[in-house]
């Protein structure tokens, strides 16, 4: 659960006086301090800085320099040891407590429940504010969530509403430069020379074999060997190009494409392998390979779930002649939305697969290549 600390709860962690009368309040605000689920609302910065120089004025007797420097230094300390909720546009403005309103709807943003000591708040918003005594008798349940992306990701909140402003203000909601610098940072991180973004981790392997059928080296009714124990996506790529996914058997003891039993089903219309990385393990690629080269086969990785995973020196995604990544939000590496990459040393299939995502238009690269569209 996230929480969102009200403007009292922290001026009464900056007050000798106001921290022996409140324990409740500085025993909650050291519970939270540097917790990725704390936050405090961007409204209420400056308030709590206008209230702490007042005090320290009028109650303390400071000069108004000294009494900023110390607030100036209070709101760093805050900053660091919170997240900053940002106070959304959509607000519902309660016209009797504008800055109550604000608090209420930071939180919300963030789903936060409101640590409080203002008791109209309380009344008013009862579903989401507490008093700092109730944040210690709040039942946190020890179970484990099979998943629970939601907490995974708010601890990023942030930094997604940075880059949400970034590309709504940029106007370029397809493609653009932030994508093309994933491309990079993703070919770099797997050892690749090329990654195209597209849609989603079967367009990732539909692309790939229709990429080698533009380029002449698969035609239908040409056979793919797949491992029998994989996600459906991997025959559908296959089957979806007018292909046929031949079925190869486990090894029992990693439920990987067993290598030694992918020879048998080689026949004259086999043109590629492809290959599943699955549950953090790669599959024996040095045979795999070996059996390739021998009879002149392409070999794909469908690497979904294998995102970082290493064979020897190399990772997923540099161990074939082309691999198929899926970003769907519960994979290694997780978007907010479905989302996929293809990573390949082979300039020309990066080439066309560029031109098949576009609608057939041609990549920039010395020599056009008309290729039909084929629109993801």
């Amino acid at each position: 659960m996230n929480y969102l600390l009200d403007v009292n709860i922290i001026l009464d962690n900056y007050d000798q006086i106001r921290s022996r009368k409140y324990q409740d309040s500085v025993n909650v605000f050291q519970c939270l301090k540097n917790k990725k689920n704390a936050f405090v609302s961007s409204s209420s910065i400056d308030n709590i800085k206008f209230l702490k120089i007042k005090d320290l004025i009028l109650g303390k007797g400071y000069s108004r320099k000294v009494a900023s420097e110390i607030a100036k230094y209070m709101i760093q300390e805050l900053i660091k040891c919170f997240n900053i909720a940002k106070t959304p546009s959509y607000i519902e403005l309660d016209l009797d407590d504008i800055e109550d309103s604000q608090v209420i709807a930071s939180a919300k943003a963030v789903d936060a429940m409101v640590i409080t000591r203002d008791q109209k708040l309380i009344q008013k918003y009862p579903d989401i504010a507490i008093f700092p005594d109730e944040f210690f008798k709040i039942d946190n349940p020890s179970k484990i969530l099979f998943l629970d992306l939601k907490q995974l990701n708010m601890q990023y909140i942030s930094q997604f509403e940075k880059a949400f402003d970034d590309v709504l203000k940029s106007g370029w909601y397809i493609q653009g430069e932030q994508c093309k610098k994933f491309e990079q940072e993703f070919a770099d991180y797997c050892g690749a020379k090329y990654c195209i973004g597209v849609g989603n981790g079967l367009d990732a392997l539909k692309l790939i074999l229709r990429g080698y059928k533009e380029l002449g080296c698969m035609s239908n009714g040409d056979e793919i060997i797949v491992p029998a124990n994989t996600f459906i996506a991997s025959i559908l790529a296959i089957s979806e190009n007018d292909l046929v996914p031949v079925l190869v058997e486990p090894d029992i003891n990693t439920y990987l494409i067993d290598p030694d039993r992918i020879e048998e089903k080689i026949t004259t219309r086999t043109k590629a392998i492809m290959v599943v990385h699955l549950y953090g393990q790669t599959c024996e690629m040095d045979k795999i390979n070996e059996i390739a080269r021998k009879y002149n086969l392409k070999v794909i990785e469908d690497s979904a779930q294998a995102h970082g995973a290493y064979y020897k020196d190399k990772k997923a995604g540099n161990l074939g002649d082309a691999s198929g990544f899926s970003f769907y939000p519960g994979k290694n590496l997780g978007a907010l939305g479905d989302g996929g990459a293809i990573t390949t040393n082979d300039k020309a299939l990066a080439e066309v697969i560029r031109a098949l995502k576009n609608y057939g238009s041609c990549c920039v690269s010395e020599t056009s290549m008309p290729v039909r569209s084929w629109s993801f």
